[in-house]
C-alpha cells in the first residue's frame, strides 16, 4: 500500500512540472528569445524610420526646425510639377532598361562560361571585376572617360575617325541616360552572371542527355531545360537587381547630378536634393514615400509568381 502510494506521488510530481521548467522548454519562447536582437535592430533600424518618414511626409519640416502639420501639400506640390512627373518616367526607364540588359547579358555570358573550355577561370575572373569595383570609383572612373575633352571615348573617336566635333555623352539630353545605363549595366552585370552560372551548375546533366537522345535541339534544350529549371533563380535575381538598380543614387549623383535639364533625374537623387540639399525633410519624405509602392507592388508580383511556382 506504501509503495502505491509513493509511486502515486511521483507520477503526480513527474506529470506537473514547474513553472520554470515549462518555461525552459517551450521551443517557442526559445526560439522568440534568439530573435529578440534581430527584431529590436529590425524595430530600430527598418520600422522606426520607415514610419517616422511617412509622418515627416505629412509635415512641413526643415532641418533643425520645428514641423508643421500640412496634410496633403507635400504630395500636391510634387505632383503638380511636370518635372517630378519627368522624374518618375526617368526612374522607371532607367530601371526597367538597366535590368533587361543586365538580365540578357548576363545569362548570355553565363551560358558561354558554363561550357567547360580552356581558360575558363582567367575570363570568368576578367568578368567579375567590375563587380569588385566599388561603386563610386567605377563611377568616377566612367565621369573622366566620357568627359568631353581629356575624355578617353572622344581622344579614340577623334583619333579614330578624325571626327570634327566631339560627343557630349552626359551633357547632351538625348544621349545622357543611356550613358548612365551604360555604367549601371557594367557595374551589375557580374552579379547576374554569378548567379546565373551557380543556377546552371546545379540543374541535372542528366536532363539534357536525355534531351540529346530525343533528338532536342539546342534551343529546345535552353526553352525546356535551362528556363524552367533557373526560373526561380531569375526571380530572386531581378528583384534584387530592380531593388538595387533604382534606390542606388551614387552613380547618377557622380555622374550627371540628375542633368541635363532633368534628363537622367530619378526618384532618389531627387529625394536627396530636397532634403539634404535643400533641408526640406518633409517633401525629401514624401518623395520617398510615392517611390516606395512602386518597388513594393514590383516585390509583391515576383515573389507571388515565385511562391505560386513553388506550390
Amino acid at each position: 500500500m506504501l509503495e502505491k502510494t509513493v509511486g502515486a506521488g511521483l507520477r503526480g510530481q513527474v506529470a506537473t512540472p514547474s513553472w520554470r521548467a515549462q518555461l525552459l522548454n517551450d521551443q517557442r519562447l526559445v526560439a522568440l528569445f534568439f530573435l529578440l536582437p534581430t527584431i529590436l535592430v529590425l524595430c530600430f533600424v527598418v520600422i522606426y524610420p520607415f514610419f517616422s518618414a511617412i509622418v515627416i511626409s505629412f509635415q512641413d519640416k526643415m532641418i533643425g526646425g520645428a514641423a508643421t502639420y500640412i496634410g496633403l501639400g507635400n504630395y500636391y506640390e510634387l505632383f503638380s510639377d511636370r518635372v517630378f512627373l519627368k522624374v518618375i518616367r526617368n526612374t522607371i526607364v532607367y530601371t526597367l532598361v538597366a535590368v533587361a540588359i543586365k538580365f540578357l547579358l548576363g545569362l548570355a555570358m553565363a551560358l558561354v562560361l558554363a561550357q567547360e573550355r580552356p581558360f575558363n577561370f582567367l575570363f570568368r575572373t576578367i568578368l567579375f571585376i567590375p563587380w569588385a569595383v566599388p561603386t563610386i570609383v567605377a563611377a568616377l572612373s566612367f565621369r573622366w572617360i566620357y568627359d568631353d575633352f581629356s575624355g578617353l571615348y572622344n581622344n579614340l573617336l577623334l583619333a579614330l575617325f578624325d571626327m570634327g566635333d566631339i560627343i557630349s555623352w552626359l551633357g547632351d539630353p538625348n544621349i545622357a541616360m543611356g550613358s548612365v545605363i551604360a555604367v549601371v549595366v557594367w557595374s551589375g552585370t557580374p552579379f547576374y552572371t554569378m548567379s546565373f552560372l551557380a543556377g546552371l551548375k546545379a540543374i541535372p546533366g542528366e536532363l539534357y542527355e536525355a534531351a540529346r537522345i530525343d533528338g532536342a535541339s539546342v534551343w529546345q534544350e535552353f526553352w525546356h531545360i535551362t528556363v524552367p529549371q533557373m526560373r526561380k533563380v531569375f526571380v530572386i535575381v531581378v528583384m534584387l537587381s530592380t531593388i538595387w538598380t533604382s534606390t542606388n543614387l551614387v552613380i547618377v549623383q557622380i555622374l550627371t547630378n540628375g542633368g541635363p535639364a532633368n534628363a537622367t533625374q530619378i526618384l532618389p537623387n531627387l529625394s536627396y536634393k530636397y532634403a539634404l540639399l535643400a533641408g526640406r525633410l518633409g517633401i525629401g519624405s514624401a518623395v520617398n514615400m510615392v517611390f516606395f509602392p512602386l518597388l513594393a507592388i514590383l516585390i509583391y508580383l515576383l515573389s507571388r509568381r515565385m511562391l505560386r511556382e513553388r506550390e
